[in-house]
């Protein structure tokens, strides 16, 4: 199903039945402010992938140092999931008063914070309000960066937000070698002093860049109205509303709720060495890298909706692969380079396509309300792969993923790709 619209910035608002908004008077960056725009925001989100899964190779020393077991983590990361998801609504909600930049830079201040209050914790409550004000804090990051970047880069959303999630995907891709490395020289808690460090250094960074963006000189009242207003012209876009459930129904293929269980399948299933199911797990990470970023150069000269259908059903296949994938060792690594390239390539083209269906004026509140419907039901995936694992095994825990994909690629049908088919966006 084809949608042609007319190279219009007002078409998308035409979909969902209300008035067009137009933009802010702001001026094009310079190609100097999107580079440093870009890379900052990179540096910052490659930050985060990075402290959030080193904590992953600490977990078994520090729930013997403190005392928790497997129930009392699960607590935890539910718990964090659900607040940090909610946060991002907020953030949204922010924008009309406070400089994205600033957000971002106190966002990062509350990762140092929270870090280094995890290393000098003596308990579990202390270290769960630790990583709960960390999660917190690092929520910032998704709805404000990715609203930053796609007004700093119009016409290559889908290359520039594809290469910011793929250099976050090599923070996460680094952080269990370097952290497993720093835990032979140094305690648990010395590491999280140390990389304490690198948020503040970026939040201090943020201080110093200008946002184009900024919160206006109109008064606090009509920016609360303006603000408003945006959030609800954005509840009644179809086109938002239809792409933010398609993340919420994939969720079930993405983050820490597949992670979990993919290693002990591998070595407890498959009886793989942990050394096998690491490299296995690397595999699956140097997709991550590759897969977004030529995924999001097509989306930028073909079809965006196209392109994530394509994604959906390759994730569909590279899931189903995976749910009934043996223990020889080259295929296996095939399939996880091929699953961490397709599955993670779904972020960056629905997260063009929130850019591309409304101003820049709607921009943020877009994509807060589209973090919060697609990432709000993480908790919910992760609780149900969790029951799957233990009453029915593996193979259907993750054909409930590949399902997902197909449901994700039924929603698709009915988004209107904003952009003109036939005058791709270019470089």
């Amino acid at each position: 199903m084809s949608t042609t619209l007319p190279p219009s910035t007002e078409a998308p608002e035409r979909l969902a039945g209300v008035a067009p908004q137009p933009d802010d008077a702001i001026s094009e960056p310079t190609t100097h402010d999107a580079s440093r725009m870009l890379w900052i925001t990179n540096v910052s989100h490659a930050n985060n992938h990075f402290q959030n899964q080193m904590i992953s190779v600490l977990y078994p020393v520090i729930m013997a140092d403190l005392g928790f077991d497997y129930a009392q983590l699960g607590i935890l990361t539910a718990l964090r999931n659900l607040l940090g998801n909610a946060m991002q609504i907020v953030y949204g909600m922010l924008t009309p008063f406070v400089s994205r930049t600033r957000i971002l830079a106190w966002g990062n201040f509350g990762i140092a914070l929270g870090t280094l209050i995890t290393g000098v914790v003596g308990s579990f409550t202390g270290f769960f309000v630790a990583r709960t004000l960390t999660s917190v804090a690092s929520s910032a990051q998704h709805p404000v960066g990715m609203s930053i970047l796609s007004g700093y880069f119009p016409k290559r959303r889908g290359m520039i937000l594809a290469l910011n999630n793929s250099i976050a995907n090599v923070g996460s891709l680094c952080a269990p070698l370097l952290a497993g490395l720093l835990l032979y020289v140094m305690g648990w808690r010395q590491i999280f002093l140390l990389v304490a460090g690198l948020s503040l250094i970026i939040g201090v960074v943020y201080l110093f860049v200008a946002d184009r963006g900024g919160a206006g000189s109109v008064g606090r009242k009509a920016r609360l109205a303006s603000g408003l207003s945006s959030y609800k012209r954005v509840l009644r876009h179809r086109n938002i509303m239809l792409i933010s459930c398609v993340m919420m129904v994939g969720a079930a293929g993405r983050g820490d709720g597949v992670q979990t269980y993919l290693a002990p399948h591998l070595v407890n299933d498959l009886s793989l060495t942990v050394f096998i199911a690491g490299l296995a797990l690397t595999a699956m990470q140097a997709g991550s890298i590759v897969g977004p970023v030529v995924l999001g150069w097509l989306s930028d000269r073909y079809s965006r909706k196209g392109v994530l259908q394509l994604s959906l059903l390759l994730s569909a296949g590279a899931t189903w692969w995976l749910a009934y994938q043996g223990a020889h060792v080259p295929s296996l690594l095939l399939n996880m380079f091929t699953f961490g390239a397709v599955t993670t390539s779904r972020n960056s083209l629905t997260q063009a396509l929130i850019a591309d269906s409304l101003s820049d004026a709607d921009r943020d509140a877009a994509f807060s309300v589209y973090y919060f419907i697609g990432f709000i039901s993480d908790p919910v995936w992760s609780l149900l792969g969790g029951f799957l694992m233990q009453g029915f095994g593996f193979e259907l825990a993750f054909s409930r993923l590949a399902v997902s994909y197909l449901v994700g690629m039924l929603l698709v049908i009915f988004i209107v790709d904003p952009r003109s088919q036939g005058a791709p966006a270019t470089a």
